[in-house]
């Protein structure tokens, strides 16, 4: 299994680079190589590259990067049942939390609308959506899937949105079939297929992690969730992932599904299934008048010489299947396919074809059911991220095909950016470019397009959300070098989805409310505190806001490249990179600074380094070794007690053989001790903290799947370490953090937030209210009495702190508040218990799932308030404050 799950590695390794910048193997069979030879490998590629400079390393380096905190110590990939074993032991303890130390309802604060790009150069969104489906009679109402945030439902053509699946055990879909007959049937495919090329087999994603749980199921519109008969442990690895479900419109008990592990066909609503064909399926399509006719594709995988490329059909849904005769090589060509069928004649069937560089290899048509095929070469490579002219892509990540409704010739496509062709594919003429660079577009990476039948309008799903047009129109590259814009007109519909994947954040902890937040392919989030900007560019990484200077931010990208503004995010500067100093900076490069020294910066690549001057000139306060031997630092923190005091957390590097290790300083940096002994020194350090009142206690925390190792605490600054992990969940531990002026220390981890008391052995969950979501980072704004969560998924959410912390506060929900009904129309009854003062005042506000507050209202002398909103349909949040009283109770408008 090792060699295989490396094999699958080196397959998406050496397709995902273009060809002028694959790496080297050094090793003549790669079926000797490992997946800390490929880390390696990667790493002595790069050293003398401007890497800046090159496209297609990033998707390696994503995986490579989240993979380590995904391991067993070793650097192997861990069992991915412990994951989901975890995930759903969590979700059945979260439906039964009760804390009366703790009122710990969380709330959305943002972003609550997609930001106002002010990157300059790129289109900016919100999270990547991997499917969309439609409602058969509604043509307002349709579902997308979210590739980390659940399935969500408009019923007013995008104005709003609710989510539908918060309390599944995990939130990754990659498809949805509604049945015709039925819409409150659904069916969803629960995994992230979209990452299978990045390692089939492999534990691959940190906050990606892609592996599925199969079919669920929902007879009552989404509000319940169940598992089908198509299930999977998580043993079975890719094999979990399932691509694509259909009902049969003829017979609704009638359900076809397919992925990696094969054909699935069940006669019994998904009770049980069967498999009658062994392969791995990348696509599936109906006819759109003969519901018995499917056309399917499946693929192969380079170096790991698995799977067959090649096309299927079937006559009777999916009993039996014939493979097309269509000259496609099984084997040593072709990856993936996509398919479409022209709705005007489904007798023309299409098929883009992926090569071994994730670039472009050909299209096949047939013009007859499928009885004859031919190929095309239109000589561009249309799935690359420019003009066509160069070689790789994305196509085994990202990947599209539609034809028009009403024009059999036409067919658009979408890899980086969109291509349309109006001669069935041998020539092609761009429709967007993914840079604002000629003009309004949609955002890079085009996962899914569909026409909606009913109203001939056509939805784009990508990286950064959901567009929609009523008309592809083709665009030439010589118009738009001279000034013409892309002639598409674009509807951004993705507000109102709380859905972006955040690393870090911060918030400027004085009154202004500002927050910014470094988001995976959407740049950095920034809330002024009225709106949300997206600024800077790249993946968002870690950053700061100053407490003194309200115009003032430090954001960063990849490899700790980062960049300030003086003007809100108007314009910014290059403040450091690690390449400057002749260094290596970490994927997430830490960024640290002294509570009360805020001119004071400090950051870490392969040594610390200290700006006096708010980041006008820089100097290395550590001598740490550098080069072919050294290891980034991917953790600091500095004691707010005494600003001399530092700590620094090096990662391990298995493919090096280098151990993780800690640091620490007491004077400024003029000298460093190595504290690592009594530490586990071959897991990922995520991160560091020290206590705000004592520069001798301090705590590690770190990523993996190592049981009993999560948490450590020194009380006398490293000559010892205590694992004060106790009962915490296997898996990742993301962020620790003190909360002020508390003795409790707060965690972040793969599935929710935990929180440890002075003195106490046992971890509290307090995630309730949360979506089943990875939580990245912890930030608190005692100003503003605020704790905010970073989300892997589902944005950023938050809590009042006082509420959260102060043992005289109850919770209104333990003492029988009651809001009532829900779902509604947008009124509502809010009934407190009996025994309640008539006196008490208490606040209302209700908040969208975006985080923004449509209500305020002052209840008194109250026992019964009734309440009607004019609002869209979505996901509401009612917060109810008083003197002694906090709560939050959800309700959904319909």
């Amino acid at each position: 299994m090792r060699h295989f799950l490396t094999l699958l590695l080196v397959a998406f390794f050496t397709a995902s680079l273009p060809l002028h910048a694959q790496v080297y193997l050094e090793k003549s069979t790669s079926d000797t190589l490992t997946f800390k030879d490929l880390q390696r490998q990667f790493g002595n590629w790069k050293r003398d590259k401007k890497i800046s400079k090159i496209k297609g390393w990033k998707y390696f380096k994503r995986l490579e990067m989240e993979m380590l905190m995904h391991t067993d110590g070793k650097g192997d990939p861990a069992d991915p049942a412990i994951y989901v074993n975890e995930a759903l032991k969590i979700a059945r303890e979260k439906k039964n939390l009760q804390s009366a130390r703790f009122a710990n309802d969380w709330y959305p604060v943002g972003p609550n609308a997609v930001p106002n790009n002010q990157t300059g150069y790129m289109e900016n969104g919100v999270g990547r959506i991997n499917c969309i489906a439609f409602h058969p009679t509604s043509t307002s109402t349709y579902f997308v899937g979210v590739a980390q945030g659940g399935v969500w439902k408009t019923t007013n053509n995008g104005v709003s949105w609710t989510p539908l699946t918060d309390n599944l055990p995990i939130t990754r879909i990659s498809d949805i079939a509604i049945d015709p007959n039925n819409p409150n049937t659904m069916y969803i495919s629960v995994c992230d297929f979209a990452y299978i090329g990045a390692g089939l087999f492999l534990d691959g994603r940190k906050r990606n992690t892609h592996y599925g749980l199969g079919v669920y199921k929902t007879t009552d519109g989404g509000l319940t969730w169940n598992p089908t008969g198509l299930s999977f442990q998580q043993t079975n690895r890719d094999a979990s992932l399932i691509k694509k479900i259909m009902v049969n419109p003829a017979n609704s008990n009638n359900v076809i599904a397919c992925g990696v592990s094969g054909m699935y066909v069940s006669n019994n609503g998904g009770t049980s299934w069967t498999k009658n064909v062994t392969g791995l399926f990348w696509d599936l399509v109906q006819h759109p008048t003969n519901a018995n006719i499917l056309y399917a594709a499946t693929g192969w995988v380079k170096a790991a010489n698995t799977g067959q490329a090649g096309i299927w059909k079937s006559t009777d849904f999916g009993t039996t299947w014939t493979q097309q005769t269509t000259n496609i090589q099984a084997t040593g060509a072709v990856q993936r396919i996509k398919l479409a069928i022209a709705p005007s004649d489904p007798n023309y069937v299409y098929a883009i074809a992926v090569d071994i560089s994730n670039g472009l290899y050909g299209l096949y048509k047939t013009t007859n059911g499928g009885t004859n095929w031919q190929f095309i070469n239109p000589g561009l490579n249309i799935l690359e991220g420019g003009n066509g002219s160069q070689p790789g892509g994305q196509g085994n990540y990202d990947l599209a095909l539609m034809v028009s409704g009403t024009d059999r010739d036409l067919i658009y496509t979408g890899g980086v950016n969109i291509w349309g062709s109006m001669d069935g594919g041998q020539t092609f003429k761009p429709v967007s470019h993914w840079t604002t660079s000629y003009g309004p577009t949609v955002h890079a990476d085009i996962q899914f397009m569909e026409r909606q039948a009913s109203t001939g309008n056509i939805f784009v799903c990508n990286d950064g959300g959901l567009y929609r047009t009523s008309n592809l129109v083709l665009g030439d590259w010589n118009a738009a070098a001279s000034g013409t814009p892309w002639p598409t007109q674009w509807t951004n519909i993705s507000n109102g989805m709380a859905i972006t994947s955040f690393y870090r954040i911060s918030s400027s902890k004085n009154s202004a409310g500002r927050i910014v937040a470094g988001a995976q392919d959407n740049a950095t989030f920034y809330f002024d505190g009225t709106s949300w900007n997206t600024i800077f560019g790249g993946d968002g990484m870690d950053n700061y806001l100053s407490p003194v200077n309200n115009n003032e931010i430090i954001g960063s990208w990849q490899y700790g490249s980062f960049q300030q503004s003086t003007n809100n995010g108007a314009s910014y500067i290059s403040l450091i990179e690690p390449g400057g100093y002749f260094e290596k900076g970490e994927w997430t490069s830490p960024l640290v600074v002294h509570d009360t020294q805020p001119n004071t910066l400090y950051v870490g690549f392969e040594n610390v380094f200290k700006s006096t001057n708010n980041g006008v000139s820089w100097s290395a306060i550590s001598n740490f070794t550098r080069g072919f031997n050294a290891t980034e630092i991917s953790a600091m923190a500095i004691a707010n007690a005494n600003s001399n005091v530092l700590y620094a957390a090096r990662r391990v590097r298995h493919e090096f053989n280098l151990r993780g290790s800690v640091f620490k300083t007491t004077n400024g940096g003029a000298n460093w001790i190595n504290i690592t002994a009594g530490l586990p020194d071959s897991l990922y350090y995520t991160s560091v903290e020290v206590s705000e009142n004592n520069a001798d206690i301090a705590y590690v925390a770190m990523a993996g799947f190592s049981a009993g190792n999560k948490v450590f605490r020194t009380s006398n600054g490293g000559a010892s370490w205590q694992n004060i992990s106790y009962n915490l969940p296997n898996l990742p531990v993301n962020c620790v953090k003190y909360i002020p002026g508390q003795n409790y220390i707060m965690v972040a981890t793969d599935l929710g937030v935990y929180v440890l008391a002075n003195g106490s052995t046992t971890w509290v969950n307090q995630s309730k209210g949360l979506p089943n979501v990875i939580v990245t980072d912890i930030e608190f704004n005692p100003s503003l009495n605020k704790i905010y969560l970073a989300t892997f998924g589902r944005g950023i959410w938050a809590n009042d702190l006082n509420s959260f912390v102060s043992g005289t506060k109850e919770k209104i929900a333990d003492l029988g508040i009651e809001l009532y009904p829900s779902p509604n129309q947008g009124s509502f009854t809010i009934k407190f218990p009996t025994g309640q003062s008539a006196k008490e005042t208490y606040q209302l506000e209700v908040i969208d799932v975006t985080g923004k507050i449509i209500h305020r209202a002052s209840i008194s002398g109250k026992t019964e308030y009734q309440q009607k909103l004019d609002v869209p349909a979505g996901l509401y949040f009612a917060k109810i404050t008083g003197n002694n009283v906090y709560g939050i109770k959800r309700f959904v408008v319909e």
